[in-house]
């Protein structure tokens, strides 16, 4: 499920609590930090790049490999892109997916390169069906935040949950 998703079920009440990545408005919600994540370049093990990659900019030349917009992961993407001032739409190719296991099963069979949190792929790192893209210029990491609405009247059990969730993280 996408922020957007999440956050909009959370206005209409039909959801009590979420656990987003990406940013919110954080003005609108109560929110504690859950996890604050790695998140890296990836490419499948015998991936062949057109040059090898020292830093971001050499990536250009290869197919990005991404989620549809809306997505938390896009949006540090093209926030980390846009700081440095590149897009998305400058890579040799642009693919979007729907979903981040469709995008892992297309990065092992060696179709492109994408970007995810390192949490995400680490089974697949342990097990050198991919690798990461290691780049002098781009080191990111992201917050996780546990949210729910603000003045909610069960703040309190929120709280709770949260402590919870965190002890078994």
């Amino acid at each position: 499920m996408n922020r957007l998703f999440l956050l909009d079920k959370l206005a209409l009440g039909e959801i009590d609590f979420a656990i987003v990545e990406g940013n919110f408005e954080k003005e609108k919600y109560d929110y504690s930090i859950f996890s604050q994540e790695k998140y890296i370049p990836v490419c499948g093990k015998n991936y062949k790049f057109t040059s090898e990659p020292k830093i971001l900019k050499d990536l250009l030349n290869e197919r990005l490999i991404i989620r549809e917009e809306g997505s938390g992961t896009r949006e540090i993407l093209e926030k980390n892109l846009q700081a440095r001032n590149i897009s998305v739409l400058e890579f040799n190719q642009l693919m979007e997916i729907g979903g981040m296991n469709a995008i892992k099963k297309l990065i092992e069979a060696n179709m492109g390169i994408t970007f995810l949190y390192a949490v995400a792929v680490e089974e697949k790192l342990k097990k050198r069906t991919i690798r990461e893209i290691e780049l002098e210029d781009f080191h990111v990491t992201h917050e996780f935040a546990f949210i729910w609405n603000k003045d909610s009247v069960f703040a309190t059990e929120y709280v709770e949950i949260f402590k919870m969730m965190s002890k078994i993280q």
